[in-house]
Formats: structure tokens, C-alpha cells, sequence
């Protein structure tokens, strides 16, 4: 098919379109857009010589399509071909099973480390407990007599003088032979905080 040819008389650089006056006299202005020279080496400039092909829009108006500058290189698809080389960073998402083991790896030694901590935690917590447990069975006067020789490990603080204070048996009995203004023996058998610390129950 042939192409026809014009002069580009007006362009519009900022909105990419412009006019062009065809070789035949008397015949209209072509309305091109910049769409229509895309594959060209540079931008249209007022001057240019335009082969063009034409077509009828909706509203009537004839445009150009498939336009071309004269003298001017036409770009290549050369982008298409270079796609391929692409292909490396694929080879990490095409190998999902490496990334996927080391990840399981580094879940394990983290769920291993946990547990280890865990059960260094209980069996502190386990080791204070028995040294403040009371056997069940001991007379409690052998029980005060216990809690006597580890009066040195406390001391007489401000403001504690609840059960809900103590730590341990051991803690309330130093208290309440040692410190003043105790209220943790409420019937005067000189076992104190019978329902928390010094009762079987919460042994």
C-alpha cells in the first residue's frame, strides 16, 4: 500500500501531537498523534517530511497511522531480544526446596534453644521451691526451728509486714520474731501466714 507524504506544519511538543500539510494541494490538514512515530530515533519537529497512512476517526476527521520521518532511523524491537538474559534471577525461584530447608533448619535450632530455656527456667523455679517447702509430716515446732537458722539470709524492710508480702514461710517467720508491726499471725500460735505460706495445703 502506499504511503502519503506532507510536511509537519504545527507540532505540540508538551501534549505529542500536531498537523500535517499532505503534498496534494487543497487537500486538509492530517491530525498525527506522537503514538503514530513511536518507533522513531527522535521526537517530530515543525519542517519534517511525514510518510504517513490515514484513517477516518469517529467524529470524521482523517489522522495519520503507521507514520514515519524521512531520513530519520527507525528504532528496532531490540528490547524483545534481550528478554532471555533475564533468565538468572529465575534460577533462585525455580530452586524453592534449598530455601525451604535452610528455613526449617534455622526454625529448629531457634524451637531447640527456646526449650532449653524453658527448662532451665522450671527447674530453678523448682530448686526455690523445695528449699521453702515444709514437709507435711514435720512437727511444727521442728518446722520454727528450721526457719530459725535462715533468719540470716533476711532483713527487716519498710512497709512488709502482710502475708502477701512474703516470698516463703521461711520469710514470714524471720518477720514476725524480728520486726515490728506484723500482722501475719492472727491467732498467736506463732506459725504465721497459715493460709499461704505455712500450710500444708500450699506446699
Amino acid at each position: 500500500m502506499l504511503m502519503d507524504r506532507g510536511v509537519l506544519v504545527r507540532w505540540n511538543d508538551e501534549k505529542g501531537f500536531g498537523f500535517i500539510e499532505p503534498e496534494q494541494s487543497g487537500a486538509r490538514d492530517v491530525f498525527i498523534h506522537i503514538s503514530a512515530l513511536k518507533m522513531m530515533a527522535r521526537k517530530p519537529k515543525v519542517g519534517d517530511s511525514i510518510l504517513y497512512r490515514t484513517e477516518v476517526q469517529h467524529d470524521g476527521k482523517i489522522k495519520a497511522v503507521m507514520a514515519s520521518i524521512e531520513g530519520v532511523a527507525v528504532l528496532t524491537a531490540s528490547p524483545v531480544s534481550k528478554e532471555p538474559t533475564r533468565t538468572p534471577p529465575a534460577n533462585r525461584a525455580t530452586n524453592p526446596t534449598h530455601s525451604r530447608k535452610g528455613q526449617a533448619s534455622f526454625n529448629r535450632v531457634i524451637s531447640i534453644l527456646l526449650l532449653i530455656a524453658l527448662a532451665g527456667f522450671g527447674y530453678g523455679q523448682y530448686q526455690q521451691r523445695q528449699e521453702t517447702t515444709i514437709d507435711v509430716n514435720q512437727d511444727p515446732v521442728e518446722v520454727l526451728q528450721q526457719q530459725n537458722s535462715l533468719e540470716v539470709q533476711f532483713q527487716c524492710e519498710t512497709g512488709k509486714t502482710h502475708c502477701s508480702h512474703m516470698r516463703s514461710c521461711a520469710e514470714a517467720t524471720f518477720y514476725i520474731q524480728n520486726c515490728p508491726n506484723t500482722q501475719m499471725d492472727g491467732d498467736d500460735d506463732g506459725i504465721p501466714c497459715e493460709s499461704q505460706w505455712c500450710s500444708s495445703s500450699m506446699l
